[in-house]
């Protein structure tokens, strides 16, 4: 297989991660109890499923005025004791039409969910558009409801592909 020469593409969008209300977008598998961050040994070895939107506007509901481009689906887990730190380990799924409609990104990486500014996670793979990709992704809390966790994650995506 002959590799063609190597593109950098940047991607700009949002992950709503809804654990409550009507269109929840994540479930925890073995819940603890309710989410408290400040507990991080009680959250310790929670894990949690997500199918969440991705959209190109940060409104917490996604299905209000958000043009969709795909889903993060994977899993996420509380991989610290001693602070809010995920492993997290997710596909961004392209699917509004364009060029990268059936591609993905993957992503497999810490997330110190609670650290001040931008996070950063490894992409580790990729399918269709992205294949053979590497790169990275940063993160950075758009809006978190302490009430319910319902989160919204502004992605930055830096990935090189063929």
């Amino acid at each position: 297989m002959a590799l063609k020469n190597e593109k950098l593409t940047h991607l700009h969008f949002y992950y709503h991660n809804l654990l409550a209300g009507p269109n929840v977008t994540a479930l925890h598998l073995n819940a603890k109890g309710p989410l408290h961050l400040n507990d991080t040994a009680g959250l310790f070895g929670r894990l949690t499923m997500m199918d969440s939107p991705l959209t190109l506007e940060p409104e917490l509901d996604p299905e209000l005025n958000s043009t969709t481009v795909g889903r993060a689906q994977g899993l996420y887990g509380v991989a610290s004791r001693t602070d809010a730190t995920f492993m997290e380990l997710f596909n961004f799924v392209f699917k509004a039409d364009g060029e990268y409609r059936g591609s993905t990104v993957t992503v497999l990486g810490r997330n110190h969910i609670l650290a001040a500014g931008i996070r950063e996670m490894p992409v580790v793979g990729g399918t269709g558009v992205f294949g053979f990709a590497r790169g990275k992704v940063h993160v950075k809390t758009h809006s978190f409801n302490t009430t319910t966790g319902n989160t919204v994650v502004k992605c930055d995506v830096y990935v090189f592909h063929y």
